[in-house]
C-alpha cells in the first residue's frame, strides 16, 4: 500500500507539478529555451532545404549533370556534401548541447531549494 504524501492539502504529483511550473516561468528557463531555438531552428531549416534541393534540382533541372573533377558529376558532390553536413552539424550539436546542459544544471542548481519546498 502506497501513502500519498500530502502538503497543505496537495498531493505529491500536485507539488511537483507546481514547482515545474514556476521554474519554466524563471526568466532563466525562458532565455535556455530562445537560446536554444535560435541555434536549432536556423540550423533545422538549413538543414531540410539542404537536403531536399538536391532531388529536386536531380529531377527537374539539369544543374547537377555537368562534371565537377574526375568524371564525377556535381549529383554526386552534392550528396557527399550532404554527408559532411550531416556530420559537421552533429558534431556542432554536441559541442552547443554541452553548454545547453551546464545553463540547466546551473538553473536546476539555482532553484533546487525552491523546487524541493
Amino acid at each position: 500500500m502506497e501513502l500519498q504524501v500530502k502538503t497543505n492539502n496537495l498531493t505529491k504529483e500536485q507539488v511537483e507539478n507546481k514547482s515545474y511550473r514556476q521554474l519554466i516561468e524563471t526568466v532563466e528557463f525562458k532565455d535556455l529555451l530562445q537560446r536554444k531555438k535560435r541555434f536549432i531552428v536556423p540550423v533545422t531549416t538549413f538543414f531540410l532545404v539542404f537536403y531536399f534541393v538536391l532531388p529536386v534540382l536531380a529531377a527537374y533541372t539539369d544543374i547537377l549533370n555537368g562534371e565537377a573533377f574526375f568524371n564525377i558529376t556535381w549529383a554526386w558532390v552534392y550528396a557527399l556534401l550532404q554527408f559532411i553536413v550531416v556530420w559537421v552539424f552533429g558534431l556542432v550539436y554536441l559541442k552547443k548541447s554541452e553548454k545547453y546542459d551546464k545553463l540547466a544544471q546551473n538553473i536546476l542548481t539555482t532553484y533546487r531549494k525552491e523546487i524541493e519546498e
